[in-house]
């Protein structure tokens, strides 16, 4: 009896760290300091509950792949989940053109999309973290990716204080957003966090 019993809760065990290696519970992440890319980027505003950008995501998604067009999607979140409330939260979902010719360009305003460029930026903080293998944990993957990066980024200003003054102190309310990079190809997220004195991003999004 003692046995089964054991047996049981063995394959129970099993199977919660297999989902928790999934959501990347045991993924050590590793904050580092890197360049921002130029990037050219379309998409559009959205004011609301971050985790409520799902369905323009996927709005995006549809009129980008009717237009055949190659990007990685991005998402750019302008404040601070904690300062502001939920149905004021700034975001705007985005694809970042891989090849922004004058042609994509044109097909882009054809679907009315607002296309941005964002400059590069010798100072970042930067972390990745890695998608899950099964489909149906990626929400919640999707979910668990910032609870770990952004206290691992926190943490890492907490350590570093001279990095800390040298840029990450005070943003005096500068639309500076955090880039999360969604690339399906290398199989994870990127999250980027931008010092203050990164050029501003779309300055009349209040």
């Amino acid at each position: 009896m003692s046995f089964i019993l054991n047996s049981i809760i063995f394959i129970i065990a099993t199977f919660i760290g297999y989902i928790m290696h999934e959501l990347g519970f045991f993924y050590k992440i590793n904050v580092i300091r890197d360049k921002v890319p130029k990037m050219t980027v379309a998409g559009i505003r959205f004011k609301g509950p971050y985790q409520n950008t799902g369905k323009p995501f996927n709005e995006l998604e549809k009129k980008i792949t009717e237009a055949n067009i190659d990007v990685i999607y991005i998402g750019l979140y302008f404040d601070q989940v904690q300062n502001v409330p939920a149905d004021k939260l700034r975001s705007f979902v985005g694809a970042i053109i891989k090849n922004p010719n004058e042609e994509t360009l044109n097909k882009l305003k054809e679907m009315e999309l607002e296309i941005i460029e964002i400059e590069e930026n010798d100072e970042s903080l930067q972390a990745y973290y890695p998608y899950t293998n099964m489909k149906i944990l990626e929400p919640f993957s999707m979910m668990c990716a910032p609870m770990r990066v952004y206290p691992a980024m926190t943490k890492f200003l907490e350590q570093h204080p001279e990095v800390f003054k040298s840029g990450y102190d005070d943003y005096k309310g500068k639309n500076i957003p955090c880039f999360e990079i969604y690339d399906s190809v290398a199989g994870n997220t990127r999250y980027i966090l931008q010092n203050k004195n990164a050029k501003e991003i779309l300055p009349d999004f209040k």
